[in-house]
């Protein structure tokens, strides 16, 4: 069996590579082909595409699935300021549209990268068909902080480093030991080791709920039952109430025995959420 940095790269080879340029950055994104809409993945804090890893295969094979890597994030440029989620919604959508036009989409967006692609559905109106939520921030005194340990630097050991990701992942990211594995381990450590940009104040913002009524795409919610970020049951039926009084027709699930990084954990589950099966 492959080592898990083996099966990353090999699995990122498989994606068709873009860039493209903004006036003080550049956005990379990676294209996983497929037939059907486009449907845009937008990652959490701290990350890169590499959160839907397993997930774009799938995925692709009903929609022309693309990933993004957030500038300040990843593969991309740095993020100009203001550092707002208004103005990554507008940085992406602005590149997002050099790529696909003006051709309807749908998106689903992670944890960070749900506040951008809300704002990113607003901007786009009735060209965003579908708009899924996993595990978002941007709920204001909903959202839960969750203490985690101080990540190792590159002079850790590579085993006491491995045991403080392990341990990181299970208090924030996911809930069953089980799903905790090398390869999680790997997403995990190599996008902290690629990350500049710092996005944790701003989950605590109210900048989803704010901008939820003008969403004119399908609104999904998608919450693990087990989020650590999520503030309990009662926080996640409170974010479904927000949800109904800003679109009546909204779909709200909360997946029982998961946590926050929902699609790496069940990704089956999460999949046929994101594509309304």
């Amino acid at each position: 069996m492959p080592a898990p940095e083996q099966t990353l790269a090999a699995l990122h080879a498989r994606a068709t590579i873009r860039t493209t340029e903004h006036s003080e950055t550049h956005i990379t994104w990676q294209h996983w082909g497929g037939e059907g809409a486009p449907l845009l993945l937008v990652h959490g804090g701290f990350g890169s595409w590499s959160h839907w890893a397993a997930n774009v295969e799938a995925l692709s094979q009903s929609r022309s699935v693309w990933t993004v890597d957030l500038p300040g994030l990843g593969s991309s440029g740095e993020m100009p300021r203001p550092w707002t989620t208004q103005h990554f919604a507008q940085l992406v959508f602005a590149g997002w549209c050099e790529l696909i036009g003006d051709e309807p989409f749908e998106l689903s967006g992670f944890s960070f990268g749900a506040m951008v692609g809300g704002q990113l559905a607003a901007l786009a109106e009735e060209q965003c068909l579908r708009c899924s939520l996993i595990g978002a921030s941007g709920f204001g005194p909903l959202h839960r902080q969750v203490a985690l340990l101080a990540p190792p630097g590159p002079e850790v050991p590579v085993e006491k480093a491995t045991a403080v990701h392990r341990e990181n992942l299970a208090r924030l990211m996911l809930h069953t030991p089980g799903a905790i594995d090398d390869f999680a381990v790997c997403i995990h450590s190599d996008n902290l080791a690629r990350h500049r940009f710092r996005s944790r104040s701003m989950a605590r913002s109210s900048d989803l709920a704010d901008i939820l009524p003008e969403i004119q795409a399908q609104l999904v919610g998608i919450w693990g039952a087990c989020d650590a970020t999520a503030g309990g049951r009662s926080n996640i039926e409170a974010r479904r109430e927000l949800f109904l009084a800003a679109q009546s027709g909204a779909e709200f699930y909360v997946v029982d025995g998961i946590g926050h990084w929902a699609m790496y954990e069940s990704p089956e589950r999460i999949n046929r959420l994101i594509l309304g099966e």
